[in-house]
Parts: structure tokens; sequence; C-alpha cells
């Protein structure tokens, strides 16, 4: 926390400091933005824990409940999928301050060539990652800042990758239970004889029994939604808009500085590194609105037609909720999905 909060006082006295140079100005608008940023996911997880905590127990309780080999395959096979996306999400994030990383290290190893190699009367500047004003001599102390800038970026960084991965994990197990569910419905009954008693005794009707618990694990899971959705709406909806400026920056300073290729190339970097970070939290929320809504055709392709009379009306209740997906929104004002992604690129295109 010292150091996330240090290196964002930091850049942003920089870029105050920095007011009446505009175009160093300007270039520190972008890195405040994306510290901004990252201080609202921290701030927000903190002050959620408690139900990021209970998310985590019911991941763990869901899986602790489960005996059957093939229910817990399901739950392996989508556990193994967010981790495969969490680590290149994490590759991709980190290798996006691939370009801002480098050049600092060009004076460094200038330095460490053999005399001869370079003409006598060159000169080099001393490049920081991004312009922080430490209120020292930054040619004086030059590796001492170039150190401490990559340790504060590297604190950012991982902030952003910890907890976009936990969100992962999190929208994934209920994907996972929905799945689960699916499974269950699939198996109502264990005879295909189509000779049945459609009015059982309660006691001896073993397909309404499962439905009763499908019925229970699609409420849960919902409410396990329900408090994703509560521990990150507010933050989702800060994050937008400060990812929507900064990318609308970025991209228009991009443009601006075509004449210069590397100062082009590091805003086009923002540019991408902002757009795939909105596209990691549109995309899992588009797989939960997807499999909460698959709800529905597991229900229809049951055999449903080999159940007692209570059971069908019972499948009608959980057909009726299942058609409205499970939506994760911002703020409640903008659903989190793939449509309004692409909605947002092309605003921004235009």
């Amino acid at each position: 926390m010292f150091c996330l909060f240090l290196f964002g006082f930091l850049k942003t006295g920089g870029m105050i400091a920095a007011w009446c140079d505009p175009p160093i100005f300007m270039e520190s608008i972008a890195p405040v933005l994306i510290s901004l940023m990252c201080v609202v996911k921290f701030i927000n997880f903190i002050y959620n824990s408690e139900k990021m905590k209970a998310l985590l127990d019911t991941l763990n309780a869901d899986w602790a409940s489960l005996t059957d080999e093939n229910e817990l395959k399901i739950l392996n096979r989508w556990a193994l999928d967010s981790r495969k996306n969490t680590i290149f999400y994490a590759g991709a994030v980190y290798g996006s301050m691939a370009p801002f990383m480098l050049g600092p290290l060009v004076p460094l190893a200038v330095k460490m060539l053999p005399d001869g190699l370079l003409p006598m009367n060159m000169t080099m500047s001393q490049p920081l990652m991004f312009h922080v004003e430490y209120l020292i001599d930054a040619d004086l102390y030059y590796l001492p800042l170039v150190i401490h800038s990559y340790f504060g970026t590297w604190t950012y960084i991982t902030v952003v990758v910890a907890i976009d991965s936990m969100f992962m994990v999190y929208v994934q197990h209920a994907c996972a239970i929905f799945d689960l569910i699916g499974y269950r419905l699939a198996h109502l009954v264990t005879s295909k004889d189509i000779l049945v008693n459609i009015k059982p005794k309660i006691i001896d009707d073993k397909a309404y029994e499962r439905v009763v618990q499908c019925i229970i694990r699609h409420s849960e899971t919902l409410k396990y939604a329900q408090m994703i959705e509560s521990a990150n709406s507010l933050s989702f909806l800060l994050q937008l808009m400060i990812n929507m400026i900064t990318i609308s920056f970025t991209s228009f300073q991009a443009a601006t500085k075509l004449n210069r290729p590397d100062e082009a190339f590091r805003y086009a970097s923002f540019t991408i590194a902002q757009t795939f970070h909105l596209f990691f939290e549109s995309w899992p929320s588009q797989r939960l609105a997807d499999e909460s809504a698959r709800i529905c055709e597991y229900t229809t392709r049951s055999l449903w037609y080999l159940t007692s009379l209570r059971s069908r009306k019972v499948l009608q209740l959980l057909i009726m909720r299942s058609l409205q997906p499970c939506q994760l929104t911002a703020g409640g004002f903008y659903n989190l999905n793939l449509e309004n992604f692409s909605s947002v690129i092309k605003m921004n295109k235009h």
C-alpha cells in the first residue's frame, strides 16, 4: 500500500509540476489516469473484503460438497480454464509495459560499452519511465530513481493482475456451477421407460427431489453472482469512466504523433493495454450470461417427459427464471458484455 500510494502521489505531482510545459503535461495524463484506476481497484477490494472472502468461502464449500466424479470433472475443467486465462492475462499485462521499461535501460547499457565505441561528443538523455516529481536531482540519482520507478510500476501491475484474476476465478466458478446444474438436469431420470407414474408419492419421487436440488443450487448460484455484482459494480463504473477517457486520450495522442514513431508507439501500447483490460472485464461477464441462459436449454433438452407432474410444474419455474440471463453491470448502468464492448470500441474509433 505504501508503494502504491507513494508512486501515485509522485506521478500526480509530476503532472502538476509540468502544468507550464504542455507536451510533458499531456504525456503525464495517461499514466496518472491508469494509476487512479489501479487505486480504485485496490480500494474497492479492501472495502469489500468481507464479500470477497465470502465468495472464496462459497467456492471452497462448493468443491467440498461434491462427491460425484463427473461433477468434479466439470468444476476441474472450468478451474483449469480459469488458470489458463489468468496466466495469459498476466503475461499480456506485464508484456504491455515492456516498451516503457526498456527506455530507461538504454542509457545504462550505453554506459557499460567500452570506450571508443561511441563518439566522444555524444550525449544521451536519461529518461525515466514516466514523468515523476522526485524533488531531487534526477541525473545525479538516476539509477536509484529508475529502480524505484520499476518497483512502483510492477506494484501497480501486480495489483491489476491479482484483482482481475480473482474476478475471473469468481465468475468462472459461477459458470461452472451453471454447467453442473445442466449436467444434473440431463440426468434427472435413470430409466428411459416411457411407462411413467405421473403421480407418485412424493417420498418415492426421486426425479422431483433432483429437480428441487437443481432449483436450490440455481438460486444459490444467482445469489453468488449477485454478490460478485455488488462487490464490483461501483468499481467497474469508475474504471469504465477512467478507461474510456484514457483510451480516447491515448488514441488521439498516438494519431497526432505519427511523425514521432517512438512516442506514437508508446501511446498506441497504452491504448491497446486499456482496450484489452476492458475486454477482459467484459468477456467473463459475457460467459456468465451465456451459461446462465443455457439453463433453459438444459431443461428443455432433459427427459422431463419421463418425470412426474409435480416435477414438470417446478421445471417450468426454472425455465421462466433462466430466460433472463445473469448480467454483471457497471453501476447498474452498463452491462458488461461483448456487445457493449464492441460499441465502446466503435465509439472511440469514430
